[in-house]
């Protein structure tokens, strides 16, 4: 059978979702960022708030099934990740654009067998079953709802069905809710060695406010009861940008965070989506908006200063780290070019430049893999130079990018095409050059999720008119 295209994909609708100004990032080609006074507040009018897109021709069902299996017949090379993921969570966060299911007393069980199903299906192809995977990321939804016998279960399974590399950064996405000292011992005793929690604020009035469940004392709390396994990094998420969080209740955040013995700490930016619980409650008039793009850049000003200043190592311009412990490697090459298999109902992957979702409605994809199929619901084929593309990309969110390192390593003339942007960007406060190295102000990474995508899409135009 030869697959065929589609017109709207999966992450089409996905992302239209989001809000129409994210659509109209992509399309602009007009790089130029405004000369003003304050490029942290004002650089850019709109701003991008998804990760850096790279469209593609698009393939539905049995079509996605066979692009994606051919592709599972060839070696990976070079860094890999596995992505699996738990579609379960016990409460609707208010902010959460993703919810799929709600976490019954029989979920746990049924949904691990079949996982573990899911995760023998192709593992006797290449893909799967040679060459090292560097990092794993149980994600969600919420993977600390499972049981902890079924928690211990699919994270063996998955040691036993993924090569993992010797030192693979095994990660679990979770809440403090629903998460005792059973369940922490049953994760550290399969395997894990990474603890990501999704703390997004300290505080208790906004934590209740966005349907989070626990108060400040029962995060604090669990969080030592977690550094004292000693057996894992502990990371903590904090978001800016929430209602009734004004930058008083942000600064508390991020100094109770490296007040704690975590080993690392990411800051985001709320994102809210039109179509999302928060935003209907916002234009309902329900909830006040929460900070405004200036207010929210002034946070993350002061969260890297406030970093900063208590010597945390920055890792990314998001992720920052008190310890050598925490390595981040998932987060590190999940935007890159870097393949990554995925499992689980909802869960995204990447191989060989694919991109593929499996399929979202949890029946669907437990009658497929009931019936031994491989669930994929949608695929992506890779544009021309897709890899050099991703690199620029992820490259741009550390912070710092040498194109002609590039250049060279991809026999592109990137440097050249991309130097009047870099030059508009140094005028307008964005960037430092330092030698070959464009070097983000803090003003630019704030923006950079923005300028990756300007970057990319120039690049692409360009390199398709240097053919």
């Amino acid at each position: 059978m030869q697959p065929k295209s589609v017109h709207k994909s999966f992450e089409s609708s996905q992302r239209s979702m989001m809000g129409s100004h994210v659509s109209a990032l992509e399309d602009m080609v007009n790089f130029e960022a405004e000369i003003t006074d304050n490029p942290l507040k004002n650089a850019f009018r709109g701003k991008a708030t998804v990760h850096t897109h790279i469209p593609g021709q698009s393939f539905m069902g049995e079509e996605a099934v066979f692009v994606i299996k051919n592709q599972y017949e060839n070696k990976r090379n070079g860094t890999s990740l596995a992505y699996i993921h738990v579609p379960f969570c016990e409460t609707r966060c208010l902010y959460c654009l993703f919810y799929q299911n709600p976490l019954r007393p029989e979920s746990s069980r049924h949904y691990t067998d079949l996982l573990i199903k899911e995760l023998q299906l192709w593992s006797d192809l290449a893909a799967q079953k040679n060459e090292p995977i560097h990092a794993v990321y149980f994600g969600g939804g919420t993977p600390t709802a499972l049981e902890p016998q079924d928690l211990y279960q699919l994270i063996k399974a998955v040691r036993t069905y993924l090569p993992l590399a010797n030192d693979c950064e095994i990660t679990l996405e979770g809440r403090i809710h629903h998460f005792p000292e059973e369940k922490m011992e049953a994760a550290f005793k399969a395997g894990v060695n990474r603890v990501s929690l999704g703390v997004q604020t300290f505080n208790t009035q906004v934590r209740q406010t966005m349907r989070r469940v626990d108060d400040r004392d029962s995060m604090i709390r669990s969080i030592e009861k977690l550094a004292s396994f000693n057996q894992a990094s502990i990371v903590c998420d904090l978001i800016y940008g929430f209602p009734y969080q004004d930058m008083a209740v942000w600064e508390d955040d991020v100094k109770t965070a490296i007040s704690l013995p975590l080993d690392g700490v990411d800051c985001y930016q709320l994102n809210v989506f039109e179509k999302s619980p928060l935003g209907k409650f916002i234009a309902n008039g329900k909830l006040p908006a929460g900070a405004d793009k200036e207010e929210r850049a002034e946070m993350f000003a002061r969260s890297v200063e406030l970093l900063t200043q208590a010597q945390w190592r920055r890792l990314s311009n998001n992720h920052w780290c008190q310890t050598f412990r925490e390595r981040n490697i998932y987060n590190r090459f999940g935007k890159s070019a870097a393949d990554c298999l995925a499992f689980g109902s909802g869960a995204g992957g990447k191989l060989n430049g694919y991109s593929f979702m499996i399929e979202r409605k949890y029946d669907e994809w437990a009658k497929k893999v009931e019936a031994g199929i491989k669930p994929i619901a949608f695929a992506s084929a890779p544009n021309a130079h897709w890899h050099a593309l991703r690199t620029v990309s992820s490259e741009m969110e550390l912070g710092r990018i040498n194109m002609r390192r590039l250049s060279e390593a991809y026999s592109l003339p990137l440097s050249t095409l991309s130097q009047d942007v870099f030059d508009q960007w140094t005028k307008a406060g964005l960037i430092t050059p330092v030698g070959d190295w464009m070097v983000q102000t803090v003003a630019g990474q704030f923006w950079h999720t923005t300028m990756a995508q300007l970057l990319v899409n120039v690049l692409g135009k360009r390199l398709a008119q240097n053919k």
